[in-house]
């Protein structure tokens, strides 16, 4: 019975310092009442399903209607960048860089810009190119890429969330 009664007590102050913490799942923000309604205006696939998946993991949705919507994010520029960064003696790529720049607008539930400028959000990511493992290094490149919508997401999130505070 005693040993129970330690390991209640062990697990308790376990969850206990983990609350405290603050710690959180992975792609889960605090999101103000603001935000549990967002819908995006003229974004890829990729970037509405890397959003899609942050807001569900925080409570909120996105929305299809900007009607239906308390924050509109509206793109008004999305590109992804492939560059060479080195090449080895024989001429083929060795590094290569990924940049991801958004431009985007915040809008309010009627329409108005929260911001009087367009923000700008870009992303860096450099890897490696193996020349003998050239499937593995192409799914690589997708993991990463969707590694930078993701990051994306966020930042979208969190430049909305410091504007509406």
């Amino acid at each position: 019975m005693q040993k129970l009664h330690t390991f209640s007590a062990f697990i308790f102050v376990m969850l206990f310092g983990l609350t405290a913490c603050g710690y959180h799942l992975r792609g889960s923000i605090d999101l103000p009442e603001q935000l549990e309604r967002v819908a995006m205006q003229s974004a890829s696939t990729n970037l509405q399903n890397a959003m899609k998946q942050l807001l569900r993991g925080s409570g909120a949705k996105l929305v299809a209607r900007p009607s239906a919507a308390s924050l509109v994010i509206q793109l008004q520029q999305e590109d992804m960048q492939r560059r060479v960064l080195s090449l080895d003696s024989t001429g083929r790529a060795n590094e290569f860089e990924l940049t991801y720049r958004l431009r985007y607008q915040l809008l309010n539930a009627k329409g108005k810009p929260l911001v009087d400028k367009p923000l700008v959000a870009e992303l860096h990511r450099t890897y490696f190119n193996d020349q003998v493992e050239i499937l593995a290094k192409s799914n690589e490149e997708n993991v990463i890429r969707q590694e930078l919508y993701r990051q994306a997401a966020e930042r979208i999130l969190s430049q909305a969330q410091a504007i509406l505070k």
